[in-house]
């Protein structure tokens, strides 16, 4: 997942909801089920994340340009109001590189939509138009951007724009739960359970010769695949070490003794 999420709105500040992990997973499963009975299908792998987004949550996925604040790298953002997934069309070339990327992106819209819009207040008429005609959930990246943002610390101008770029900025809570919530739709934990069945977690090699197709065939990048088994507590990865364990529990007696 990306190291930083932009969330950009035009309107006030709102208290942010929580969720624990345990009930983002229910949210997906029962999302899940849904996209299920409207295929009339289970569902299998690679999920179809525009076909759900369409079908379950009532979302369109359209490309156009966003515009970007120096140091930023703006992949997608949601427009409520229009009930639209705006990818960025000035990084279509990259999403379409990586597509596992492009469709984790679509994902964590996806995620703010269901876990964060207060969708009976798109409903209701507004007696002033936004300041901005569109509200967006940015995702974006400043990795690699260090020596633009040390420039910028360096002038008062600068730092005013470092506390724009901020103010776009996912909550830490909410960063993490739309990012599980897009692992939990892509990469169902009943479907992560059969396939850790069906893969040795014990030798390093084998195990990651297992992962990249696997990683293929779901859609996703291999280290969202690695991290979204972790999360389901079915794979224990010790990078340090070249080590791998079925659980972290098992990580840590083996680690105990020693």
């Amino acid at each position: 997942m990306e190291k930083a999420d932009r969330r950009f709105a035009g309107k006030e500040e709102e208290k942010m909801k929580f969720y624990r992990n345990e009930h983002i997973e229910e949210i997906a499963d029962r999302r899940l089920r849904e996209f299920e009975a409207k295929m009339e299908r289970p569902v299998s792998p690679p999920i179809d994340i525009e076909l759900f987004g369409e079908l379950v949550l009532g979302l369109s996925i359209l490309w156009e340009k966003i515009d970007e604040l120096p140091g930023e790298e703006i992949l997608a953002g949601l427009r409520t109001a229009e009930k639209l997934i705006i990818m960025n069309e000035d990084r279509r070339a990259q999403m379409d590189e990586k597509t596992g990327r492009c469709r984790l992106t679509q994902g964590h819209e996806m995620g703010h939509w269901d876990l964060f819009v207060d969708k009976s207040k798109l409903e209701h008429p507004k007696l002033f138009d936004e300041v901005s005609p569109s509200i967006f959930a940015y995702r974006s990246s400043t990795s690699g951007q260090v020596q633009i943002i040390q420039r910028l610390l360096a002038c008062e101008e600068g730092q005013e724009l470092l506390r724009q770029i901020a103010s776009r900025a996912d909550t830490p809570d909410e960063a993490r739960s739309v990012n599980r919530y897009a692992a939990a739709i892509l990469m169902p934990r009943a479907l992560m359970t059969d396939e850790a069945k069906k893969i040795d977690r014990t030798q390093w090699g084998t195990l990651w010769r297992k992962l990249y197709p696997m990683a293929d065939r779901y859609g996703v990048t291999v280290s969202a695949l690695r991290v979204r088994f972790e999360q389901l507590n079915l794979l224990y990865v010790d990078q340090e070490n070249k080590k791998v364990y079925p659980t972290r529990e098992d990580a840590q007696g083996q680690q105990n003794l020693f």
